[in-house]
């Protein structure tokens, strides 16, 4: 592991404290090395609030904290508490829904995996609440896709955008379409994805691939259909080293966690080979880098002598702010370069990027709704919309 004084040094005493915490969660420290940190070093308790509200640990932290006796300042202890009752609230009511969408699902034959979410949770951390989340995520067949918008429509949610006449369009421009509805529990959000991840992203890891070997998890007394959990683990490195960029503690720690759990259920002769196969083997040796380096996760011995990786990878993750989800930013596009695993597949991934900003696709329909006939329009509002989206964008971020 990183020694924690360099990390101080590096990126701060806040910074260092989150990573320390998320060590003692994984009982690679103790929490009297808590005690012994906080007592030597000078805290910013609004900076580490902001932090771990950004990385979203925040039920975690409350974990360790919960069994620390050193003195923390009440008003942040207040409020961790409360953010993460909110957030317990709202996994549990994510649960319910989850539960419910997926027999009606299955009620009219609609094959649909539950992944993520207070899924993850359950595995990794054994209750519904350690692991924060927003929404819920269904993977589907595209050929399904028609059943569930109809189903979730009829069941109160409304799409963020969708519109029939286009429907060809979406499943072959997007990956997923957000559903939204209000409760009186307050609103729950359900994305239906029917790829892995976004076209622009080039990683062509087929559904009947990852729907291989499918499992049931019992939760709430039925039975829902998961990934297995090589697969799991396959899509959890796609959403968070090249959807995200691994610029999220919370999805190394989801590495380390997962590592921890699953290690001994996965031929990981084979799983390296997949990663080869589907372009995705850098970025799994990062995940793997970071939860050794950070957490002390020992991690599988096929990848060990891969693991290398560069100091800008640490600095996109650690430094506050960080360089955020905009796929379009230099810092994220620089990233996802880098850990693309040949010049090939970095050239594929350019030109993928070219093709989407001039390929209409569900934004350009959601900000501006045209007749079908009127569908090539498109292609000329599309550059205006991006450059009038950008604009509002660093509108915004002046004025904050």
């Amino acid at each position: 592991m990183i020694d924690l004084d360099v990390l101080k040094k590096r990126y701060g005493n806040e910074m260092a404290l989150a990573i320390l915490v998320l060590r003692v969660f994984l009982g690679q420290e103790t929490s009297a090395g808590v005690n012994l940190y906080l007592r030597e070093n000078d805290i910013d308790w609004n900076l580490f609030a902001s932090i771990i509200k950004l990385h979203k640990l925040r039920p975690v932290v409350l974990k360790v904290f919960g069994a620390n006796k050193s003195d923390l300042p009440v008003s942040f202890l207040n409020e961790l508490r409360t953010a993460s009752l909110q957030i317990a609230t709202g996994n549990l009511c994510n649960l319910e829904e989850l539960v419910k969408i997926h027999s009606l699902f299955k009620s009219r034959g609609i094959p649909a995996v539950v992944y993520k979410g207070v899924i993850l949770s359950k595995q990794l951390y054994g209750d519904y609440v350690s692991r924060e989340t927003s929404d819920i995520d269904f993977l589907v067949e595209p050929q399904q896709f028609s059943g569930a918008h109809d189903l979730l429509v009829a069941n109160g949610y409304k799409p963020r955008y969708y519109n029939p006449d286009f429907e060809s369009h979406i499943l072959a421009s997007s990956h997923e379409i957000l559903y939204r509805k209000v409760t009186a529990k307050g609103p729950i959000k359900i994305e239906i994805h029917w790829a892995a991840t976004s076209k622009m992203l080039h990683v062509p890891v087929p559904n009947s691939y990852l729907l291989q070997g499918g499992t049931a998890l019992n939760l709430l007394g039925t039975d829902i259909t998961v990934f297995s959990p090589d697969r799991h683990f396959l899509v959890l490195l796609i959403h968070h080293g090249v959807n995200d960029v691994w610029c999220s503690l919370r999805h190394v720690l989801d590495i380390s966690s997962f590592v921890l759990r699953y290690s001994n259920e996965i031929n990981w002769e084979e799983f390296k080979e997949a990663t080869k196969k589907f372009g995705l083997f850098n970025t799994t040796v990062v995940g793997f880098c970071l939860a050794r380096d950070l957490f002390g996760t020992e991690i599988p011995e096929v990848f060990r002598g891969d693991c290398v990786i560069t100091t800008t990878v640490y600095n996109n993750l650690l430094e506050y702010p960080g360089i955020g989800k905009g796929k379009f930013s230099i810092g994220n596009l620089q990233q996802q370069l880098y850990l693309r695993d040949s010049l090939r597949n970095k050239i594929e991934l350019i030109a993928s990027y070219a093709k989407a900003g001039i390929t209409p696709n569900i934004r350009d329909m959601e900000a501006y709704h045209l007749p079908k006939k009127w569908y090539p329009l498109y292609y000329l509002i599309k550059p205006y919309r991006f450059c009038k989206s950008r604009s509002k964008k660093s509108t915004s971020d002046f004025l904050k």
